[in-house]
């Protein structure tokens, strides 16, 4: 990702950077590893949806606090330099998937969902939100999605408000379960292979191996 797009997506809070002096005065601009591979996340979103950087760093900044860093941790764990170069696919990866080009969700494995305490029970598609222009989204909270959910959020909002955010969710879901058009991205794998490039090693997709 660019630099000019790291400061879009430090400007919305997705990730900070710190600064470090100088030897001759000034200060240089450093960003910690998990940073960089949340990032990388928002430069699959970038790419595979055709989405500009506003947006993107909208996403990222209004996901729910710890999401990003919940996958980087989890995977950050388990890699290893011994691994082969090619970027392989898991059944416990993480996926983005953008249904009819408009409401994003997060497909994590059954166990990983569990982890999340405002997720629907049992639920392991979980709505981030929905894209109302090129450059806004807008976030769902997953609490929308359960009766107790509901109630703890009837404390600090009003019931015109959760009438209207239930009915989105609602909707949101049957377009997923009825969808015109999906695009996914498996972000673990993106994760993965920026991990190995950070730390010198070669990260390559199956289809950019192929001749």
């Amino acid at each position: 990702m660019p630099l000019p797009s790291l400061r879009v997506l430090q400007a919305a809070g997705a990730i900070q950077a710190q600064k470090t002096p100088k030897e001759h005065g000034g200060f240089r601009r450093l960003w910690r590893e998990e940073d960089v591979l949340i990032a990388a996340i928002g430069a699959a979103i970038s790419e595979h949806f055709a989405w500009n950087i506003r947006i993107v760093a909208e996403v990222m900044a209004k996901t729910k606090p710890g999401t990003w860093a919940a996958l980087t941790g989890s995977i950050a764990g388990t890699i290893s330099s011994e691994e082969g170069a090619l970027i392989r696919s898991s059944p416990d990866d993480w996926h983005l998937d953008l249904i009819d080009r408009k409401y994003l969700f997060l497909r994590v494995p059954s166990l990983v969902a569990l982890l999340f305490h405002d997720a629907p029970p049992r639920e392991t598609n979980l709505i981030l939100g929905y894209a109302t222009s090129k450059d806004t989204f807008q976030m769902l909270p997953w609490l929308l999605g359960s009766p107790e959910g509901r109630t703890k959020l009837a404390a600090i909002t009003s019931p015109a408000q959760i009438t209207t955010g239930e009915r989105i969710y609602k909707l949101a879901m049957a377009t997923r379960a009825n969808a015109l058009s999906t695009a996914s991205v498996n972000i673990s794998m993106q994760v993965r292979a920026t991990w190995r490039r950070l730390h010198g090693l070669d990260a390559h997709f199956l289809q950019d191996a192929l001749p």
